[in-house]
C-alpha cells in the first residue's frame, strides 16, 4: 500500500477532507480499516478523550470459546477375556512377588553379616578420638569406650552361635509337637464324618 493512502487516511481522520471513494476503500480493505482504527485511537489519546477505566468483560468471550471447543470422548476399551484374566492374575500375584523379593533380600543380608563376622576375627569398633593431654597419658573421649581383645570377640561369636542353635532346636521341637496334634485333630474330624 502506498504512503499517500496512509496520508489520505490520516487527513480524513483529522477531518481535513472528505472523500466518499476513500471511505468505500477503507470499508473493503482490512489493512486500511486497521489503520483507520489506530489513527482514531492515537487522536483520542492525544486529545485526552479516552475513558479513565476501560471495562473489558472477557468472561463471555471465554465462555463462548470454551463452548465452541470440540468435545473429545474417550474410546471404549475392548479387552478380551484372556487379557482381563491375565491382568487379574498379575494383580493378585504382585504382592507375593514383592514379599519374595523382600525375603530374599533379608536372607542375603543375614548370610552376608554372618560371613562378614566369621571372616573378620578382629572386629574393630568405630574409631575413637584420642587426646594427648599435657600429662602424657592418652585417654579416649567416649566414656563408654571399652578395649576389646580377640578372646572376648571369639567368646561373643561362640555365644551368638550357641543362642542360634538353641533357637533352632526349640523351633524343631515346636514343629514336632504341633504336627502330631494337627494329625490327631484331622483324624478325629475324619472319624466323625464317616457314616456308622
Amino acid at each position: 500500500m502506498s504512503e499517500s493512502k496512509f496520508e489520505t487516511v490520516s487527513s480524513l481522520v483529522d477531518s481535513y477532507q472528505a472523500n466518499d471513494e476513500l471511505f468505500d476503500e477503507i470499508v473493503k480493505d482490512s489493512q486500511l480499516s486497521d489503520t483507520w482504527d489506530r489513527y482514531h485511537l492515537i487522536g483520542d489519546v492525544m486529545r485526552d478523550e479516552v475513558p479513565d477505566a476501560i471495562n473489558i468483560d472477557l468472561s463471555l468471550n471465554i465462555a463462548q470459546a470454551i463452548a465452541d471447543e470440540p468435545t473429545v470422548l474417550a474410546p471404549v476399551s475392548r479387552v478380551s477375556i484372556t487379557e482381563a484374566v491375565k491382568a487379574k492374575v498379575v494383580q493378585f500375584a504382585k504382592p507375593f512377588g514383592q514379599l519374595a523379593i523382600a525375603a530374599s533380600a533379608a536372607g542375603l543380608m543375614v548370610i552376608g553379616v554372618q560371613q562378614n563376622v566369621a571372616e573378620n576375627e578382629s572386629f574393630s569398633p568405630n574409631q575413637v578420638v584420642q587426646t594427648n593431654p599435657f600429662g602424657g597419658i592418652a585417654e579416649p573421649v567416649s566414656l563408654n569406650y571399652q578395649q576389646t581383645n580377640k578372646v572376648s570377640q571369639k567368646q561373643a561369636f561362640v555365644e551368638q552361635q550357641r543362642r542360634f542353635q538353641a533357637l533352632l532346636q526349640d523351633h524343631q521341637q515346636q514343629i514336632k509337637f504341633t504336627v502330631p496334634a494337627a494329625l490327631d485333630a484331622e483324624s478325629a474330624t475324619e472319624a466323625e464324618d464317616t457314616p456308622k
